[in-house]
């Protein structure tokens, strides 16, 4: 299955990743080809509407080739993006409700859980050695081929996912020891944007859960237990409170002007400086999808950037990285799903949570300018999203 190759390869092949995109596009030929009507009949108002966006998205992608030319860059950027039609569609097709596509999210949170157990025990094994580099903003080495920054996020979705297949699902104690263990590792291997885009998605759901029961006892217990988590984290686990600690440091740095190189952080208030600078030169059209790092470093240049050459980053943050490609229009179109992925999730608090996960990673991120971003992305919405009836 097509899916379950996805979401084990995810943090492993590359090269797998790519072979179960393109068995998702085979086997939507044959679904069209056998006149199957199952795509009619999940074609919600919120899926058309975000389908349309995303196309929208590809062919502004496709016209830059008319500032870009027919370059490497240009065709890896359109090959790259190519996942945002096929997985939606190849989701769309497959039905909901059966047990194979409720296994294959537990097959993604078992694998989550194994990787960042052995990630956890070489941690443990590692112990000082890891502890330091925190301090300079490196990151916990992730087992497998697995960004930190994206595999954080994938840790902080699964907790939402073993909420969410908790309440519904018969393997009910495997949920339950896989969310335990997930919100432990995520405290120790997360990256930072992992755990601030945890706790907003928990406030959300302590929000969402306690108007939703009418239950406001829900809110003052949700609160408190949201204040006493990153307290006993801080208390418990070295590499959380090293986090913090390096956090606190580039803070002061951007606050009291001291060198910012090096500093995660400060790098990254750097970054959305220069890139609102290229953007006030090319608001309408932007500078192509291909071209943004290019436009980006010869910004850094002009204004004389304290950053080192090695420290000039990208933007960060996939609403800037949207519109420094695209223009208004491509952050609009990107602010236009989000505002219809957050109204179709609302009756559900759990998916709603995973949702401003992934939203949350947007904003500390370019999430999408990954393999991993884009299919963690298209596979939680599309799987998730609200069907036409309740049926």
């Amino acid at each position: 299955m097509p899916l379950v190759l996805c979401i084990v390869s995810l943090f492993f092949s590359r090269f797998l990743l790519s072979v179960s995109v393109g068995l998702m596009l085979i086997w939507v030929i044959i679904f069209i080809k056998q006149g199957d009507n199952t795509f009619r009949s999940v074609m919600s108002k919120a899926a058309k509407h975000i389908l349309i966006a995303i196309s929208i998205w590809m062919v502004l992608l496709i016209l830059d080739v008319f500032r870009s030319g027919f370059t490497n860059d240009w065709l890896e950027e359109v090959l790259l993006k190519i996942p945002l039609i096929v997985i939606p569609v190849y989701l769309l097709f497959l039905p909901k409700d059966t047990c194979s596509f409720t296994n294959s999210w537990l097959i993604f949170t078992l694998v989550t859980t194994a990787v960042g157990f052995v990630s956890t025990v070489h941690y443990w094994l590692n112990y000082e050695e890891i502890n330091a580099l925190l301090l300079q903003s490196k990151h916990v080495p992730i087992f497998g081929n697995m960004h930190h920054i994206y595999f954080g996020v994938i840790v902080s979705l699964c907790i939402w996912l073993c909420v969410h297949f908790y309440k519904k699902d018969m393997h009910r104690k495997i949920w339950l020891v896989c969310g335990i263990l997930l919100l432990v590792f995520m405290h120790i291997l997360a990256s930072r944007t992992g755990i601030v885009a945890f706790y907003s998605a928990t406030l959300i759901y302590i929000f969402a859960a306690s108007l939703k029961a009418k239950r406001y006892t829900i809110l003052i217990i949700g609160v408190c237990g949201l204040v006493l988590l990153p307290i006993i984290g801080y208390q418990v686990s070295g590499s959380f409170k090293n986090k913090v600690a390096n956090s606190v440091e580039d803070f002061n740095a951007v606050q009291s002007g001291q060198d910012i190189n090096y500093k995660s952080l400060a790098m990254r208030i750097e970054a959305w400086k220069t890139s609102g600078r290229v953007i006030a030169k090319n608001p309408i059209t932007g500078v192509g999808a291909s071209r943004v790092d290019d436009h980006l470093q010869q910004q850094y240049r002009i204004d004389e950037t304290v950053l080192y050459p090695e420290n000039r980053v990208g933007p960060h943050n996939q609403f800037i990285e949207m519109t420094l490609a695209h223009g208004i229009v491509g952050g609009l179109l990107l602010l236009f799903i989000v505002l219809i992925w957050l109204i179709n999730v609302k009756h559900s608090p759990a998916i709603l949570a995973g949702a401003v996960v992934i939203i949350m990673s947007f904003l500390l991120e370019s999430f999408l300018e990954r393999q991993q971003g884009i299919l963690v992305f298209c596979l939680f919405l599309f799987s998730f999203i609200q069907l036409p009836s309740k049926k």
